[in-house]
């Protein structure tokens, strides 16, 4: 029930440094990825632009969730995107992404 709340801070660089490696080819999007979007914003959001956000953009906030899942906050345009990533070994599966507020911690 609680698995999306944050459990800790872990610092921008520490998460820059984990994903250094990976290539946008394992770098995922599954079922649930676009679940939220109305079909005006599934037009906007694809896939290889929430690549391109966690490969080259620098995040505002990175947490691990209680579920083991990173909630990742980049800023868009006026709003903050938060994206939930399973970093595995081999790959990187986008879980879920929104347009959120930064949560204190």
């Amino acid at each position: 029930m609680y698995g999306n709340i944050i459990a800790r801070k872990i610092e921008i660089e520490e998460f820059l440094s984990i994903i250094r490696d990976y290539k946008p080819e394992q770098i995922e999007c599954t079922d649930h990825t676009f679940f939220r979007l109305s079909e005006k914003q599934r037009k906007i959001f694809k896939c290889e632009k929430l690549r391109e956000y966690i490969l080259y953009d620098t995040p505002v906030m990175v947490g691990i969730q209680n579920n083991g899942n990173y909630a990742v906050f980049y800023k868009h345009e006026k709003k903050t995107m938060r994206i939930i990533a399973d970093i595995q070994h081999q790959k990187i599966k986008i879980v879920s992404f929104y347009f959120t507020n930064i949560p204190r911690i």
